[in-house]
């Protein structure tokens, strides 16, 4: 038996939207530099461009390496549904003893 759960992340809290709005941020940054590289020297401006497509190729990895995470995470999850509840049960029991020990 198997069952699947559609919205048990909602929207706002899912791991594509902060890679989304990280990819914004490059946008964003990148519409700066081009606006405050005018009256730059040619040399600083090849150098704003080069880091700014490090940083786009960056935030592409991130979001490559998220997918083939999430899925491999899936199938596991899938695959042993009874042993992920008992490690996540575990988890939250020691992240919850551990919270009361610091108060």
């Amino acid at each position: 038996m198997e069952l699947y759960y559609r919205d048990l992340i909602s929207e706002d809290a899912s791991l594509e939207k902060l890679v989304d709005d990280l990819m914004l941020v490059v946008q964003g940054a990148e519409e700066f530099a081009e606006a405050a590289g005018v009256g730059l020297p040619k040399e600083h401006q090849e150098e704003l461009t080069s880091r700014l497509e490090r940083l786009k190729e960056g935030c592409r990895h991130i979001q490559q390496q998220a997918r083939a995470t999430a899925l491999a995470v899936d199938k596991v999850i899938r695959q042993y549904p009874y042993s992920s509840a008992g490690i996540g049960f575990g988890a939250g029991l020691i992240a919850g003893i551990l919270i009361k020990r610091l108060r």
